[in-house]
């Protein structure tokens, strides 16, 4: 007998068996692995839906976003002199523009924020009232504080971490009194693109750590920009899930890092408190003061 070619014959059988147990195997995982990843999906939005959490219409695509670059600089410092029209004053360091508007901005009669409203912002942005304005697009109205924030655009996609925009303050009467802005500079793409996680995944996130309360409304999820680095010379930003959330008491913002779905806690400049912004407040109010009692005398005599 020919044990050679019975030893070869073994073994090759050996192995196509093996193969075929390994692919079963690894089919099964796979199988396994898409269905409980299925059924976590749908667990997740029935426990939602058990806690009277209200959801919005998700988009639930992954696309690939890039990090970009901006490098450090002095623009707002250099070009604030230059606006017209209104009473400003800039941070030593030249990272915040704080503005007094000399005739204040009047919006619609309407007891909501309207898009009327949005499209008047949007001119005087847009105008030369305001430095490097057709950079920016309106972000979102701060019902609380009565806020409206324009962020500046980075590939198409806002930067909403506080470190480039502009907030509008309204008064009682719906007019728009002042602002503060940060700008970021000119931005560019660093890299190629990275592959992030969809809105729907980091609602998820964001319910698994007890970050959403029960009987509470999520805001539809904008993907944006963070600065993740920011170094003497230079700011790097990576894309994070930007999310509102609604209850009885009031809004929080949440965000979600886009690539790894870490959460983030940044801070933000939606109700700053600089010293720029305080001497500017009392600077006026002297003036009011002293205003009204120059008016106060003029009545006596």
């Amino acid at each position: 007998m020919d044990f050679k070619r019975i030893e070869i014959i073994f073994v090759i059988t050996f192995l196509a068996l093996n193969i075929f147990l390994l692919t079963t195997y690894f089919d099964k995982s796979y199988n396994d692995f898409s269905s409980n990843t299925s059924n976590s999906e749908v667990n997740f939005t029935e426990e939602m839906d058990k806690s009277n959490i209200e959801l919005p219409t998700f988009q639930n695509e992954k696309n690939k976003i890039p990090y970009v670059q901006a490098e450090a600089n002095e623009l707002l410092l250099k070009n604030y002199d230059s606006l017209s029209n209104q009473t400003g004053m800039i941070e030593k360091d030249g990272s915040v523009f704080t503005s007094i508007l000399s005739s204040p901005i009047a919006l619609t009669q309407e007891k909501e924020f309207t898009a009327k409203d949005i499209e008047k912002l949007a001119l005087f942005v847009k105008s030369n009232q305001v430095l490097f304005g057709k950079q920016y697009q309106f972000f979102r109205y701060i019902k609380n504080s009565q806020q409206v924030v324009f962020t500046q655009i980075a590939n198409n996609i806002p930067i909403a971490d506080g470190t480039s925009e502009i907030i509008f303050h309204l008064d009682n009467s719906k007019k728009v009194i002042s602002y503060e802005q940060s700008y970021a500079g000119p931005v560019t793409v660093q890299g190629e693109s990275r592959e992030v996680i969809t809105d729907k995944n980091a609602v998820d996130i964001l319910y698994q750590n007890n970050e959403i309360a029960t009987d509470s409304i999520v805001k539809k999820p904008v993907l944006s920009y963070y600065r993740t680095l920011n170094l003497e010379e230079l700011s790097m930003y990576a894309p994070a899930w930007f999310i509102e959330i609604e209850s009885s008491t009031d809004t929080q913002t949440k965000r979600v890092d886009a690539i790894n779905g870490t959460i983030l806690k940044v801070p933000t400049l939606e109700q700053p408190q600089s010293a720029t912004k305080s001497k500017l407040k009392s600077s006026i109010e002297a003036d009011s003061a002293s205003l009204n009692s120059n008016n106060e005398s003029s009545l006596k005599e």
